[in-house]
C-alpha cells in the first residue's frame, strides 16, 4: 500500500475519531449515574459490568448469590438471575425517566414538522410549476422578488413576526410555530423546485396537452413523480430546519405545553433532572433518534436529488 494512501487512511481515522466521539461519549454517558460519571468521563457503565457478571454466572449454571445496591444503597445478596434483571433495569432507568419527560416535546416536534413539511411541499411545488412553465406579466419580477428575500437573516423577522403571531392570537399554539415556518420555507424550496422544474422536457407538456390533459392533471401526473429526488432534498431540509429550531418555539410557547424537542431540552437541562445527568444524556439521545432515521431513509434520495440538478442556477 502507497504511502500516500495510508496518510489519507489515518486521516480519515482521525476525523472519525473526532466526529463520532462524542457521540459515543453521550450514549456511555446516558447508562452511567452520577458517581460514576464524576470519579470518570469514560469507562463501561457499571450496569453493564453487572449484567455482563450474572449473564456469565446464568450461563455457568453457577447458583452463587450476587451482590446488588437498592436505590437507597443497600446492599444484599440475590440469586444471579434476579441480579441480571436489576441491572438490566438500571441500565435503561435514565432512558425511562427521560422518555417520560420527553415524549410529548417529541410528539409536538413531530406535528410541526411533518405540518410544516406538507405545507411546505404543497405549496412550493404548486408556485414552482406556475413560476417555470407559464409566462404572465411580472412572473420573472416575482420570482426575483421571492429569492431576494433570501438576502434577510432570520432574526430581522423575529420580533416583527411574534408581534403578527400575538396580535392573531396565535400564541401557546401549535399554529404560532406551523404557518411561520411554512412562510418561511417557502423561499428556499421555490428557488430549489423550480430550478428543477425548468429542466423538465417541453415535449412532455406538449404531448400532455395534445391527449388533453389540463394544468392540474400535468402537475399531478408529470411534475410530481418525476419530482421526487428533488422534493426528496425540500422535505429533508425542512424537517431538519423545523426539528432543531430553538429560539422561534420558546418564545411564542409561554406556557409551555406546545414546547418541541429543541425547546424542551432547554427547559430539561433547567428543570430538577438537571441534577441527574444520564437523564440529560437520555434524553439527548432519544431526541436525536428520529433525526437517525430520516438519515437511514433518506440518504439515498437525497444525494438523488442533490446530483439530478435540483441545485443548478
Amino acid at each position: 500500500m502507497k504511502i500516500k494512501t495510508l496518510i489519507l487512511y489515518a486521516a480519515l481515522m482521525v476525523f472519525l475519531v473526532l466526529t463520532m466521539g462524542p457521540f459515543a461519549f453521550v450514549i456511555n454517558s446516558s447508562f452511567r449515574d452520577n458517581v460514576e460519571l464524576y470519579h470518570g468521563y469514560f469507562g463501561v457503565p457499571r450496569a453493564f459490568r453487572g449484567m455482563g457478571a450474572a449473564a456469565m454466572q446464568v450461563a455457568r449454571g453457577d447458583a452463587r448469590a450476587m451482590t446488588i445496591e437498592n436505590s437507597e444503597g443497600e446492599a444484599r445478596a440475590v440469586p444471579p438471575r434476579e441480579a441480571l434483571g436489576h441491572h438490566a433495569r438500571l441500565a435503561v432507568l435514565s432512558y425511562t425517566r427521560a422518555w417520560a419527560v420527553i415524549r410529548p416535546y417529541m410528539v409536538n416536534s413531530l406535528v410541526v414538522s411533518l405540518s410544516t413539511a406538507a405545507g411546505v411541499l404543497l405549496l412550493a411545488t404548486m408556485t414552482a410549476f406556475v413560476l417555470s412553465r407559464y409566462r404572465f406579466f411580472g412572473s420573472r419580477l416575482l420570482f426575483l422578488f421571492i429569492i431576494s428575500t433570501m438576502m434577510f437573516p432570520g432574526v430581522l423577522t423575529l420580533v416583527p413576526g411574534f408581534l403578527l403571531v400575538k396580535q392573531l392570537g396565535l400564541l401557546n399554539s401549535y399554529w404560532a410555530m406551523v404557518l411561520p415556518y411554512m412562510a418561511g420555507g417557502q423561499v428556499f424550496a421555490i428557488f430549489v423546485l423550480k430550478s428543477f422544474f425548468d429542466g423538465l422536457p417541453e415535449d412532455l407538456f406538449e404531448a400532455a396537452r395534445i391527449d388533453g390533459a389540463g394544468h392540474l392533471q400535468s402537475y399531478r401526473h408529470i411534475v410530481l413523480p418525476l419530482s421526487k429526488p428533488v422534493i426528496s432534498v425540500v422535505l429533508v431540509m425542512n424537517i431538519l430546519g423545523t426539528w432543531n429550531n430553538f429560539l422561534w418555539p420558546f418564545i411564542v410557547n409561554t406556557e409551555g405545553k406546545h414546547h418541541v424537542v429543541a425547546s424542551g431540552l432547554y427547559v430539561l437541562a433547567t428543570s430538577a433532572y438537571a441534577s441527574n445527568l444520564s437523564t440529560l444524556f437520555a434524553a439527548y439521545v432519544l431526541s436525536s433518534i428520529p433525526l437517525l432515521i430520516l438519515f437511514i431513509y433518506a440518504t439515498r434520495p437525497f444525494i438523488q436529488g442533490v446530483t439530478s440538478g435540483a441545485f443548478k442556477a
